[in-house]
């Protein structure tokens, strides 16, 4: 039976790597994390947006040499179980795989080295001589996440109901309400009733019933 589906969209943090976030592992890496907690007490209790905390927390790891981020990826992050084998797995039913997440592309781009994904698209974090400057070019936010997907799609001749969005958070909310199948995955409560299935998982690999046919 051939699958419905032809694509499949990851979120990264929360969804992917399991224990923090991209911008707060940059933070930890700058030996910043103290500062994290005010600003992330700030978001959870909505006194500032998470894409207004994302601006802050560049500044934190302002003078970080990017070389870091790959060299010490496997020191600070987990990723979720059976990550290689979901890949293979959707490969060999011909599904497409992309990674959209409104994290640095500099995270996004290890995550990539290391699985090999299609296409990744993430936040633009400015670097110069080989070091963050607190600065982002672009931040993906959860309208970028969207087009992002868009642009994937008409460059590959399939559409939003082609696809099957993986993630987390409200920031895959506006992705959840274009896309033919959203999977919530260790989710937060502000994704409740956006999404068409609900798991609680420390495997991936659960997906999968879920998409292929």
């Amino acid at each position: 039976m051939d699958n419905k589906y032809k694509v499949v969209c990851f979120d990264m943090d929360g969804t992917l790597i399991t224990n923090t976030n991209s911008v707060e592992f940059l933070c930890l890496l700058n030996n910043k994390g103290d500062e994290i907690q005010e600003i992330e007490r700030k978001e959870e209790n909505d006194i500032i947006s998470w894409i207004e905390a994302d601006y802050i927390k560049a500044q934190l790891f302002k003078g970080l040499e990017v070389n870091k981020v790959e060299e010490e990826f496997n020191n600070y992050i987990q990723i979720i179980e059976d990550l290689a084998l979901v890949l293979e797995e959707l490969k060999v039913n011909n599904f497409k795989t992309i990674l959209v997440t409104a994290g640095p592309m500099q995270v996004a781009e290890v995550l990539n080295n290391m699985y090999g994904f299609d296409k990744i698209y993430g936040s633009i974090y400015e670097i110069k001589d080989g070091y963050f400057t607190g600065n982002i070019i672009r931040h993906l936010g959860d309208s970028g996440k969207l087009d992002s997907l868009i642009e994937f799609c008409r460059e590959n001749k399939v559409t939003l109901d082609d696809v099957v969005a993986i993630g987390d958070s409200a920031s895959d909310i506006k992705v959840f309400e274009k896309v033919g199948k959203a999977i919530a995955i260790n989710y937060s409560n502000k994704l409740i009733g956006k999404a068409d299935k609900y798991l609680e998982t420390h495997k991936i690999s659960d997906i999968l019933k879920h998409i292929i046919s």
